[in-house]
């Protein structure tokens, strides 16, 4: 709409003139004065326009046409960040970008969590979560990648397909994405991460890399019937995985607080281990045995953040969306963007 601006000092009294083409002068949002005072607050923002003033100007081919006033005590951010303004760049494998909303994401990451059992807070807790990766990703990158261990992109509609209630859960998604509108989650004053794991070994974990992370008791996932998985390998299949030579008569034994794994002199960290087994979590313990040896793992995933079994019993008990991130989360403080504050 608007494709430039200038600033003016007029009489000690700072000016903002937008410039439109001519196409503009009679259409709804010129006529609407509250539309036009969203998209000039959006265009304030997302161009960095550093603008002190109360008064702006529309300029249409050369001519001032209309005035407008900004109340300086009023908040902008929030329809700037709502999920239909607030506009995000996805990073393709090929490196390509697209556009999209923030609802658009958020679809397709509640689509990406779904689960019929998930209580509709445990949805919201995700949503903020989501709400801050994204805020925080724009902020610090301007995109975000289509795969990483956040997130799997997938655009929303291709669920139509797996879905036989595809229309229905886009309703019910929609309601929670409103509802958690432009909130957000913040340590000392910086976005958090999206932790978030299946269920843990009663216990979520910390990171000194990521401080905000707190390990709190979570004793409801042990309850949970994916708690323990176990897994059998020859030596046969180990030796050719990780390219050694061990046999039943090997030492293979878990060391340094649980973080590494040894197999006679080869020593290996238990996370790649996991990634070249493929298994559930970092949580393992090994059984060795004549002919193979049994790998038993607790939990799923990494277990820092929300458990989102923990997180739906606390959900199925009366628990609200800031009950559980609160629980989860706190050394973290929850914000909201909001048009007005009293």
């Amino acid at each position: 709409m608007f494709y430039k601006y200038t600033t003016n000092n007029i009489n000690g009294v700072e000016v903002l003139y937008l410039y439109l083409s001519f196409k503009y002068e009679f259409s709804n949002e010129f006529l609407n004065d509250d539309k036009l005072l969203l998209l000039s607050r959006n265009y304030i923002i997302s161009n960095n326009i550093n603008f002190k003033g109360k008064t702006i100007y529309y300029v249409v081919d050369g001519i001032v046409v209309k005035r407008l006033d900004i109340t300086r005590d009023e908040s902008i951010i929030s329809d700037y960040y709502s999920p239909d303004n607030y506009l995000i760049n996805i990073m393709l494998d090929d490196n390509s970008v697209c556009e999209i909303t923030l609802r658009e994401y958020l679809l397709s990451i509640l689509f990406d969590f779904y689960n019929s059992e998930f209580p509709i807070e445990v949805y919201k807790c995700i949503c903020i979560l989501y709400n801050t990766y994204v805020y925080k990703q724009m902020n610090e990158d301007n995109y975000i990648k289509c795969n990483s261990i956040f997130n799997d992109y997938k655009y929303y509609k291709e669920y139509r397909d797996i879905y036989n209630n595809y229309y229905s859960l886009i309703n019910s998604f929609n309601e929670i994405i409103n509802s958690v509108s432009c909130m957000y989650m913040q340590y000392n004053n910086n976005y958090i991460l999206p932790f978030i794991h299946y269920c843990n070994s009663g216990r979520t974990r910390t990171n000194k890399k990521y401080p905000y992370l707190t390990s709190v008791k979570s004793i409801w996932d042990i309850t949970s019937s994916n708690y323990i998985n176990v897994v059998k390998y020859s030596y046969e299949d180990i030796n050719k995985l990780f390219k050694i030579s061990i046999n039943n008569k090997s030492k293979i034994y878990i060391s340094n607080n649980g973080t590494i794994i040894n197999m006679d002199n080869y020593k290996i960290s238990i996370s790649e281990f996991k990634n070249i087994l493929k298994l559930n979590s970092n949580d393992i313990s090994i059984i060795v045995n004549n002919n193979y040896i049994e790998v038993i793992t607790k939990g799923i995933g990494n277990s820092y953040g929300l458990s989102l079994f923990g997180a739906c019993c606390i959900a199925k008990n009366g628990g609200t969306y800031y009950n559980i991130l609160n629980y989860y989360f706190p050394k973290v403080k929850l914000y909201k963007y909001i048009k007005k504050l009293s």
